[in-house]
């Protein structure tokens, strides 16, 4: 009957102890499950606050959750961007926005001063890495990169000398010379190559020879000769 006793006085202590130490157990574990937590989206919170400048030149593509501090909402054809620093971004959903091309017809109040001032066709353009601007009693305005058009040089065709033979004098028809434009392709040296076009029949021709039905796109033109 005594050994009953102990028995019974060693199982409540053992109960007693576990009963102490499970409620220190739990809240330990969960005290670490929160902080691990918090210190994971600390960090992201930073990472999505990185924003790019201009002269970073993020590519065009790139998300983010957030817009930079001072950013201006433009209109362009009924559809909203958002500007800073030359850098245009378009919602796109989900908290999400992009960085996307300088879209045509945008005016802005300030571009960065990597844009230089060119003279093109007797026109100043405000211009860097394919981006145009023209300045108007509204802003900058984006606008198409302009083709360069080189005034055609008039060739003079000597006539022909006339052969008096037994037969009727043949004269052949004078040459006629074809248009030449010259369009500024950017390169990869951050520079132009001059490319000339030549008028031909219903179409153009360029330099190697090859035709295009109508007049070649500066995309076309640097996919050919800026390799």
């Amino acid at each position: 009957m005594l050994g009953k006793v102990n028995v019974m006085k060693i199982l409540m202590g053992a109960f007693m102890l576990i009963s102490l130490a499970a409620p220190q157990l739990s809240y330990a574990d969960w005290s670490i499950g929160i902080g691990v937590g918090d210190h994971h989206d600390d960090r992201d919170r930073h990472d999505d606050r990185v924003f790019f400048r201009y002269q970073d030149h993020p590519h065009y593509g790139y998300h983010m959750h957030f817009l930079p501090d001072g950013y201006f909402t433009v209109w362009v054809e009924g559809r909203r961007y958002y500007y800073y620093d030359g850098l245009y971004y378009t919602y796109v959903g989900a908290g999400d926005y992009v960085i996307v091309n300088p879209p045509l017809g945008a005016y802005v109040a300030a571009i960065p001063p990597d844009f230089q001032p060119m003279i093109i066709n007797g026109r100043t353009y405000y211009a860097n890495n394919g981006v145009y601007y023209i300045l108007t009693p509204h802003g900058y305005r984006v606008v198409e990169q302009p083709v360069v058009y080189v005034q055609p040089q008039p060739v003079v065709v000597q006539p022909p000398q006339q052969v008096v033979v037994a037969q009727p004098v043949v004269v052949a028809p004078p040459v006629v010379a074809q248009d030449m434009f010259s369009v500024n392709v950017p390169n990869k040296s951050g520079g132009y190559t001059a490319v000339v076009i030549k008028k031909s029949g219903n179409g153009y021709q360029g330099p190697q020879g090859e035709f295009y039905a109508d007049f070649p796109k500066v995309e076309q033109l640097k996919a050919m000769y800026t390799k």
